[in-house]
Parts: structure tokens; sequence; C-alpha cells
């Protein structure tokens, strides 16, 4: 397997079925949507890029607050994602890869090398 991962930072609020692109653990600021990427294989996630290089086999989108909330530790991604917060669309067998990786000793050491790779 390997697939395209969309993270995004957008405002949750206008739309659950909008055509934005999905997701996201990083936090951002109000305005418009931030975007990363990477290809997921058997073993996780590859090394992530800003935007989106095509269509997306799994997209996710938080807004700034819960993202914020997820950088933190506060939030687990799969809490987000049952509580309706974490806003997702595509490959559900991929989300459920994507979910129970993010509960593992790797998740917290990635999300800190994107949201220090993501500032500007």
């Amino acid at each position: 397997m390997n697939a395209l991962v969309s993270f995004a930072v957008a405002d949750t609020s206008r739309s659950r079925t909008s055509g934005a692109r999905r997701g996201a653990a990083a936090a951002a600021p109000e305005g418009p949507p931030r975007q990363w990427s990477c290809y997921w294989s058997a073993t996780g996630p590859g090394p992530v890029s800003v935007g989106c290089p095509g269509e997306a086999d799994l997209s996710l989108t938080l807004s700034p607050t819960d993202a914020e909330m997820v950088r933190q530790g506060v939030l687990a991604p799969s809490v987000a994602f049952m509580q309706g917060r974490l806003k997702t669309s595509g490959d559900n067998g991929l989300l459920l890869s994507v979910l129970a990786w993010s509960a593992t000793d790797a998740f917290v050491p990635a999300l800190a090398s994107w949201s220090s790779a993501a500032q500007p």
C-alpha cells in the first residue's frame, strides 16, 4: 500500500461535505485552509510536504482549535473522529490505519516534526 493522505486545517463549521481537503494534526491560524500531505505505506507515513500533489486517497480536516488541541496532546485524533470533529473523505480502511497509528508512540514525535516543518 502506498496511498496519498491529505491533512488540512480549515474552518470545519462551513459544511460537513464541502469539497475542501480534509484533516490535520498541526495548528494553524484563522484564515485560509492550510494543507499537508504524505504517502502512507504499511509502516506508516512517509515524509510530509506542504500542499497535496494530486488526488488524495484519504483527506482529513480539523478546525484550527481542534488541530491545536491534537498538537498539544489534549485531543486524540480517534476521539475527534468519533465526536465528528475530524472530517474525513476517501478510503475508510486507510482512515482506520491512520487512526490506529495515531495511538502509537510514533505519533507524538512525528506530529512535532510535522508541526515544526509547517511553520512559515
